[in-house]
């Protein structure tokens, strides 16, 4: 390992989260947790690993391509696909063990006869306009016609909450009460879902009333409120911690301008630092000029326009700030064991070792800040989901179980 931008993936902080999340289930209630885009960034296999370990129900993704990679290392685990399939796709589905949604590229009498049964549940379109029945009588004929089908099983309904992270929740009451409806009906013509699922990450945190049978959680199994004003939720532990560190340090000048386009002039004689970060790795470019990251303990600015593969910072309050200080992006500040120096002494072919092991016993050292990625993503103009799914290959994951 030679460059210093990587990110730490506590797997510890994911099994607290699962715990936390699974002791707000009402009493029979399910949890499936989304790990859709490599589980949100965090690399999907040992996530998933840590998920079955903690006992969780059912894992869901967008794509079959996702289900069949997570089939690749674990046959048993339940995955439902969220994402529209073609007719094409419903025969691997059912061969691989998945379970789908119903959208209208899949129409069951299109579907040849499968080779084992195939778990269709039935998305309701109760606000969210972009899956799913809008007409509970349409939804019917098509649960109707697989009751004629030995292999294809009615596995549940469900929908989506647009709105559940609002702090005026009447948009999702309004959902869950057309969703309840819509089930009442089924029920009505004997037609009862095994399952039903609508909550969210904020539906769970809203309390027991949304929960149903079963609740998809995604953000907040990986340390992060929907909308922490909303929903504060400090008993989550983020997961994911990125670093990277000071490349240079140098002088400017009063009228000196900084990095492409010249988009930043100083004021008054300042100390930059350049930091081993840029778009590349997914640090967004739109934090030019208006970004931070921390330093020896210290929030500092981005100034000047982010590159490809680097940026700059204004060190001007932290005068001890050197070359190859670590810099955290976001999460918790480095260990007190990380610096230039225990580095270079470390071969390369140790470094991520070295890294995961002083990360793990560092765990309890006090007086570390966080650089919270609620704070960062507003600044982005984004969220903290865009932020954790856009950082790439380029970034080493390493992987400790504090």
């Amino acid at each position: 390992m030679y460059r210093t931008t990587f990110a730490i993936v506590d797997l510890s902080a994911l099994a607290h989260n699962i715990r936390l999340l699974k002791g707000r289930l009402a009493p029979g209630v399910r949890l499936l947790v989304a790990v859709k885009a490599d589980a949100y960034g965090h690399g999907v296999r040992p996530v998933v690993e840590v998920l079955r370990r903690e006992g969780v129900y059912q894992v869901a993704v967008a794509s079959l391509e996702e289900a069949l990679q997570i089939r690749a290392f674990d046959k048993e685990i339940p995955i439902l696909i969220l994402g529209a399939l073609g007719v094409d796709e419903c025969v691997v589905a059912a061969e691989a063990k998945l379970d789908v949604l119903y959208t209208d590229l899949c129409p069951i009498p299109d579907i040849p006869r499968l080779p084992r049964p195939l778990a269709m549940h039935i998305p309701i379109d109760t606000g969210m306009n972009r899956l799913g029945f809008k007409s509970i009588e349409a939804a019917l004929r098509v649960i109707e016609t697989m009751a004629h089908r030995a292999d294809i099983r009615f596995a549940g309904v469900c929908t989506h909450l647009a709105c559940a992270d609002a702090e005026d929740v009447s948009h999702a009451l309004g959902q869950v009460e057309r969703l309840l409806q819509a089930v009442q009906t089924l029920r009505d013509k004997g037609c009862a879902p095994p399952l039903v699922h609508a909550a969210n990450s904020a539906g769970l945190l809203r309390g027991e009333a949304w929960q149903f049978d079963m609740v998809r959680v995604g953000i907040a199994a990986y340390g992060y409120s929907p909308d922490p004003e909303v929903l504060p939720q400090p008993e989550l532990h983020p997961v994911m911690h990125m670093y990277t560190s000071i490349t240079r340090v140098a002088d400017v000048s009063p009228g000196e301008t900084i990095g492409y386009g010249a988009t930043y002039t100083a004021q008054c004689p300042m100390r930059v630092a350049t930091i081993a970060i840029g778009y590349a790795d997914g640090f967004p470019r739109i934090l030019s000029n208006r970004g931070m990251v921390r330093v020896r303990g210290r929030d500092v600015p981005i100034v000047g326009r982010v590159c490809m593969d680097q940026a700059m910072v204004d060190v001007s309050h932290v005068p001890e700030a050197q070359v190859g200080d670590f810099v955290t992006v976001f999460g918790i500040d480095p260990p007190s064991a990380w610096s230039a120096s225990a580095w270079r002494s470390v071969p390369p072919e140790h470094r991520a070792n070295w890294l995961q092991e002083t990360f793990a016993l560092a765990a309890n050292e006090e007086g570390r800040n966080v650089l919270s990625l609620s704070t960062v993503a507003p600044l982005a103009e984004t969220i903290p989901y865009e932020i954790l799914c856009q950082i790439n290959r380029r970034v080493p994951k390493l992987y400790v179980e504090a």
